[in-house]
This record gives C-alpha cells, sequence and structure tokens, in this order.
C-alpha cells in the first residue's frame, strides 16, 4: 500500500565557496555566513544585487560543497519595489552546468527543472527547483532591478539511515572510492530507488542491480528495496516487460535472487512466488531449441547498445537470469520451473560465445559462466580504464579479481580515481577515462584551452549536460570492496553462513564492517612478512564463518 507521508529529512546547507561574482553585487561573503532561518524587519548583513541598465545583471554562482538532492531556499529582505522581482536560479552538477541556459551543450530541465525564472517578494522564505545540484546560478533580472537577500541556502533531501558497512586500507584513495560510492548510493534512496537525482529520477530495475548490492554492503536491510520491487511488479503485469525492456526484466529475477539470498525472508519470498514463476516461464519462452533467442532488443549497458557486443552481453545476461530463476523456483518449490529453467540455461550455454572487443560483455559472459573466467580477465585489465564503464563497474572488477586483484585495484583507482581528481562528490552516469585528457574539473569554470568534461562529452541519451553526475549504478565499488578485498561472501541464505576469503592484492592491511540480517560482521587482514595474510574477524552468534585463508 502506498505511504501517504514522506520518511526524508531536510538538512539547510550554506554555500561554502564564492565560485564567481557578475556585475553589481555587494557583501557577497554575507552569503556564506550560517544565519538564522527566519527573515526580519531588520536584516544588517544582507547580500545586495543591483542592475543598471548596461545589460550586466547582477549574479553570483555559489559553491554548496557536495552533490545533494533538493532545493535552492532564499530568504529575501527587500526587492526595492511594490512587488516582487524576478531572478533566474540555474542549478547545476558542475560550475559549467550551472552557467548554461536551457539548450546550452543539450541543458534541460528533464524530469526536475534546474533552470527557471522566480518571483521574489520583500520579507519572504522561498525554497524552489528540487533536482539534483553542487552549483546554483543566481542572476537578478530586469533593469535598474535591486534586491537584498538576507541568505541563499540549499534544502538537502534524504532519508536519514546509517552507515552500517565500511571499508578502509592503506590505499587513501580505495578508501574515498568506497565513501563516494556509498554517499551516491544513498542520494539515490529517495522515496524508491532512482536511478539518478537530476535526471533519471525514475525506478529502472536493470539499473537497480548495482545499486541493491550497496544496499546490502552500505546500509543493510531497509525496506526500500521491497518497495521498489513491489513498485516495479506491480506496474509491470505479464507479459510486459519491466521498463519496457526485456533484459531488465532479466535483472529483476537476478535482483530477488540476491535480495532474498541476503535477506533470508521467506515472506519476501511469498510476496513474489506467483511473478516468479510466471516470469521465469516467460523468460524460457525466449530461448529457441537451436539457442536462438527472442529478446529482440539486446541492450546490455550503453557503450555496447546497438553492437554485437551488446546482443552477446544480452544473451549472457539471459543466462545468468534463468540460473537466478532456477534457483528462486527451487526456493518456491515449483519443480518443473526449476527444469525449465535449467535447460533453457544449458541450451544457450552451448551456442556460439567469443570475445566481442567488449570488457562489459565478457565481464556478465564470464560470471553467467559462458565463456573462460581467466580470458575475459585477462581482456578486462587490458589497457587498464579504457573501455570500463560506471554500470558495469562491479561485473567487470569481480572478474579482474579472480585473475589479479593488484591489477583489478589498480583499474579501479585509475578510473574512479579520476572522477575524484576531477571534482566528483558523486559518482557519474558514465565515464570514459579518455574524458580526463586536458580536461578541466568540474568546480572550475574551464579556461581557454581545456575541455569542459560535463558540457564536451556523453554519448545516447546522456549528452552534455543531460549527463547525471550522481547515478546510484556507479556505487557498486562498495560491494566489490566488501566482497573481494575483504572476501566476505554469503554462502546460506541470509547470511546464516559466511565465507570469508580476502584479496589484498599490493595492499598492505584492509579492514571493514558488513551489515546482516543479524548484525554487523567485522574483517580485518593484514599481510604478514612471509606475505601470507592474516585474517580476524567477529561475527553475530547466529551466523557460521568459515575463513578460507
Amino acid at each position: 500500500m502506498e505511504k501517504n507521508f514522506d520518511e526524508r529529512v531536510r538538512e539547510t546547507l550554506f554555500p561554502v565557496r564564492i565560485v564567481k561574482c557578475f556585475g553589481k553585487v555587494t557583501n557577497t561573503e554575507g552569503l556564506l555566513t550560517e544565519k538564522s532561518l527566519q527573515i526580519g524587519l531588520n536584516e544588517p548583513d544582507c547580500t545586495v544585487f543591483e542592475n543598471g541598465n548596461s545589460g550586466e545583471s547582477a549574479a553570483v554562482l555559489l559553491d554548496f560543497g557536495r552533490e545533494i538532492n533538493g532545493s535552492v531556499r532564499i530568504l529575501t529582505f527587500s526587492s526595492y519595489s511594490d512587488g516582487p522581482v524576478s531572478v533566474n536560479i540555474t542549478c547545476g552538477e558542475s560550475v559549467s552546468e550551472a552557467l548554461s541556459g536551457l539548450g546550452c551543450k543539450n541543458s534541460t530541465n528533464d524530469h526536475a527543472v534546474r533552470s527557471a525564472d522566480h518571483l521574489l517578494p520583500s520579507y519572504s522564505d522561498m525554497t524552489f527547483n528540487e533536482t539534483g545540484f553542487r552549483f546554483v546560478y543566481l542572476r537578478l533580472n530586469g533593469e535598474f532591478a535591486k534586491l537584498s537577500v538576507k541568505s541563499v541556502a540549499a534544502v538537502s533531501v534524504y532519508r536519514n539511515i546509517p552507515y552500517l558497512g565500511s571499508f578502509s586500507c592503506n590505499n587513501e584513495t580505495l578508501n574515498k572510492i568506497y565513501s563516494v560510492a556509498a554517499y551516491t548510493c544513498k542520494l539515490c534512496l529517495q522515496n524508491y530507488i532512482w536511478d539518478g537525482i537530476k535526471r533519471d529520477r525514475l525506478v529502472w530495475v536493470g539499473d537497480m542491480h548495482p545499486e541493491m548490492l550497496t544496499v546490502r554492503s552500505v546500509f543493510g536491510d531497509i525496506p526500500i528495496v521491497e518497495e521498489t520491487l513491489d513498485y516495479i511488479r506491480n506496474a509491470t503485469p505479464l507479459p510486459n516487460w519491466m521498463n519496457n525492456m526485456p533484459t531488465y526484466s532479466l535483472w529483476w529475477l537476478i535482483i530477488v535472487k540476491d535480495w532474498y539470498f541476503y535477506t533470508g525472508s521467506e515472506k519476501f519470498l511469498e510476496k513474489n512466488r506467483e511473478y516468479i514463476i510466471s516470469l521465469s516461464e516467460r523468460v524460457c519462452s525466449l530461448v529457441s531449441p537451436d539457442g536462438s533467442d527472442g529478446i529482440g532488443y539486446y541492450f546490455l549497458d550503453w557503450p555496447t547498445n546497438g553492437t554485437e557486443a551488446g546482443k552477446y552481453g544480452s544473451r549472457a545476461l539471459l543466462v545468468a537470469a534463468l540460473k537466478a530463476a532456477e534457483q528462486l523456483s527451487e526456493y518456491c518449490g515449483s519443480k518443473d520451473t526449476v527444469k525449465l529453467c535449467g535447460a533453457k540455461a544449458e541450451i544457450l550455454k552451448k551456442s556460439e560465445w567469443k570475445h566481442c572487443l567488449s570488457k562489459q560483455t565478457d565481464a556478465v559472459a564470464a560470471l553467467a559462466g559462458c565463456f573462460d573466467k581467466h580470458k575475459a580477465a585477462k581482456e578486462i585489465l587490458k589497457n587498464g580504464a579504457k573501455g570500463f564503464s560506471t554500470f558495469m563497474s562491479y561485473y567487470l572488477l569481480k572478474v579482474a579479481a579472480a585473475r589479479d586483484m593488484s591489477g583489478a585495484l589498480s583499474v579501479l583507482e585509475e578510473y574512479y580515481g579520476a572522477m575524484l581528481s576531477l571534482g566528483a562528490t558523486a559518482f557519474w552516469e558514465d565515464f570514459n577515462i579518455e574524458w580526463a585528457e586536458n580536461a578541466a574539473p568540474i568546480d572550475k569554470i574551464p579556461e581557454s584551452g581545456k575541455s569542459d568534461v560535463h558540457g564536451d562529452n556523453g554519448a545516447f541519451c546522456y549528452k552534455g549536460f543531460r549527463h547525471s553526475l550522481c547515478h546510484g549504478w556507479s556505487s557498486a565499488p562498495t560491494a566489490f570492496l566488501a566482497e573481494e578485498v575483504l572476501g566476505i561472501h554469503i554462502s546460506a541464505p541470509g547470511c546464516r553462513k559466511i565465507a570469508l576469503n580476502p584479496k589484498l592484492g599490493n595492499l598492505e592491511w584492509a579492514e571493514g564492517t558488513y551489515p546482516t540480517p543479524y548484525g554487523v560482521i567485522t574483517v580485518h587482514c593484514k599481510r604478514l612478512g612471509n606475505g601470507k595474510v592474516k585474517t580476524e574477524w567477529n561475527a553475530p552468534e547466529e551466523i557460521t564463518v568459515v575463513c578460507e585463508e
């Protein structure tokens, strides 16, 4: 049943930096002062915007220090007129986006209004433009207009859930990657699990698998996962495909299997039993006896969209979904569906599989058991982070680590570290490592000779400023570091059994926590002088831990 109240909290933030002023603006530093959020009849520390008739408007570009989901709140002291004055408020995930008018480098108001004119009356406290942003450009409109503002604040909207999972090691870049990835996911946990907080404020269930992995690694068994799965299931009566894409219904089966294996909730399983069985049979119908398929729209991820690699990757995903459906059907007690799913998976696996010059396809095919893992890992590690995608990062790293953990960690540091070097405080919808060459960071106005990493790049549906710089699917390094470095593997439903097999690669030590339905597991591993790894752990008494050192 739909809830009629909002579980999210609202926190007021003040700017941390004035990026730039335009025209006549006095006392700009007053905007950085934290003040009472009540307008009064006497406000001595206001910032004054004043336009003449020269054509240059008074404006200020503010930096709130980090990406947020929320709105802009303006406390106006005086409009110096009988009525409200007009201002333009433009939010941006980068400095250059905040300075862009609609249409500039594909700047849009898609899914959320990030740029619009508004009226500010005297003695007012008003909130505008809920979207994803870090920077705000406030411009006074109209000749000879004047405006006195007490504060320009941001209202950050998020779920106040604790970080139960953690990771730290002797590599500070990896520590920062874990922290920013966890924060990226948290920003996307809004009324449901969203894909992004600026654009794609929607439930895209395929994109949700990496987010679910982050949730269970960092936040534990929280209701929003099941609420989101319920929403997309109820919105997709069979035989329809979720989000109108066959591959996204495949992802739903994989997510449900992985979430049940994590929680062990029989109530969750029973609630979805009928849909699981019916969808599993629907998916089986896609596989013909000769190994051909009826997928139709082969969407694995954007970089492989419309390519042969995308087709092979989608077929590998179909194998993975059939395996998940086989397990779920066994849990649900449907022996006929178990047999059918297993048979269809074997038909597909016996068909031709080849390297398609796509790291993403190799990773998914290897995890599905359709392509040799060592060959796939070799291709994934070739040329470092070239060919990586944020959506597929977990699967790429997981396969690479099975062959060479040091190499996988180096690629993780290269790829996600480049976004951090470019000023990221949340991770992006997509990122090509080549974009970093000669690029200005997102918190600076690009100088002559530097590329605008936000506005000058992107592809498909995310060209230019339409590109989201906070996308939940990019958060999965949290799960990779917990599962592969700390070595925490769930080996029985409900986390009742944990196989512990840490792999430090080129690290000297690593430690962290991992939430389970019974409480938090703590792991500390350290390389000894003889090269071996010593592992210590603490787990709730309901959990059996087997350490495979």
